[in-house]
């Protein structure tokens, strides 16, 4: 008999809970685990019956949320083991706030952290947010990503077609695309007939810059990442951004493409500079990469057959499935 693992989180189709936990149900099966993901409504009566549909599972994981004492403490008391996952810098607002620092935000995280049998953090990073508190049990889970959902870009359109720069994300982290206009403007300029292919829920701030807007779905999100030459992911440092886990880098080199990518978080441990792709810390560095790349195909194909390798063999969903799954079912097995 399977044991059931329930994750509780507010947007069930989100690509937090898809990539990090229902994307995983083959390998938790193997390992004699099922998982049901619940929405957990952010206010109203729905809460108690999430709360209480958790209870009858052998392992609850609360998924990035941080709630408010008294709704933690019914969730800490109801559930026989609870673990706390997250991929994101969960004790600070994000980039677009300020201050970003937030006491209670911090303070919750801790006290979360503290009161769970288990603490699964996307990055070494993002776990040493944990370690302040001392958790019962850390484990490292970098989000993983299924290449064949992908398949390896099929190479350039037609010889000396112009470069497609690819960037995939969402409206609110469309700012961190826009920190890289100029370079992007520059290179594009001096690659006659390159553009900037854009996957989001809005429209880019992207002065200069030729662009093919399309929106995201799940069911066209591979065919838009395979019309793609080199995927970019730019990103400012600061506390929120450190915490960031590369997954779209991920997607980059599962799909056979190099990335560009800032030097800030996880994306210095998926990037290997000059093998995979490029890390640029500045415009200088970001508009000499791009031109590069923009202007070598051949250094394209190799970068990227290395980045789909890379992916397969460290960051694919059969490599680190299993081992999340096993820890899992160890908490699900002990004792609180």
């Amino acid at each position: 008999m399977s044991l059931r693992v329930a994750v509780l989180t507010a947007e069930p189709d989100g690509p937090s809970v898809r990539h990090r936990w229902t994307r995983l149900a083959a390998p938790f099966a193997a390992g004699g685990l099922a998982i049901e993901v619940l929405e957990l409504p952010r206010e109203g009566p729905g809460r108690g019956a999430a709360f209480d549909r958790a209870a009858a599972a052998d392992v609850a994981v609360l998924q990035r949320r941080l709630l408010r004492h008294a709704d933690f403490d019914r969730l800490r008391a109801a559930v026989r083991r609870l673990v706390y996952d997250y991929d994101d810098a969960m004790p600070y607002r994000d980039s677009s706030r300020a201050p970003q620092e937030s006491t209670a935000r911090a303070n919750r995280f801790l006290r979360t952290c503290a009161a769970a049998d288990a603490v699964i953090a996307g990055s070494e990073g993002l776990a040493d947010l944990a370690r302040p508190c001392r958790p019962r049990a850390l484990f490292v889970a970098p989000t993983p990503v299924d290449p064949d959902l992908y398949g390896p870009a099929p190479g350039p359109r037609a010889p000396g077609a112009p470069p497609r720069f690819g960037w995939i994300g969402s409206r609110s982290t469309l700012p961190y695309l826009a920190g890289i206009a100029g370079p992007l403007a520059r290179a594009c300029a001096g690659l006659p007939g390159a553009a900037a292919l854009v996957v989001a829920d809005g429209e880019p701030a992207l002065p200069g810059v030729p662009v093919e807007g399309e929106p995201w779905s799940e069911a066209g999100e591979a065919d838009l990442l395979r019309r793609m030459d080199v995927g970019l992911m730019p990103l400012p440092d600061d506390p929120w951004t450190r915490g960031k886990c590369g997954f779209k880098l991920l997607q980059y080199g599962a799909t056979g493409i190099p990335s560009i990518a800032s030097p800030v978080g996880a994306n210095r441990a998926v990037v290997e500079d000059g093998r995979t792709g490029i890390l640029a810390a500045d415009d200088a560095a970001w508009e000499a990469a791009l031109l590069r790349l923009g202007r070598e195909p051949d250094l394209r194909a190799r970068m990227g057959a290395a980045a789909r390798r890379t992916v397969e063999e460290r960051w694919s969903v059969a490599v680190l499935g299993p081992p999340l799954a096993r820890f899992v079912a160890q908490v699900a097995g002990g004792g609180r």
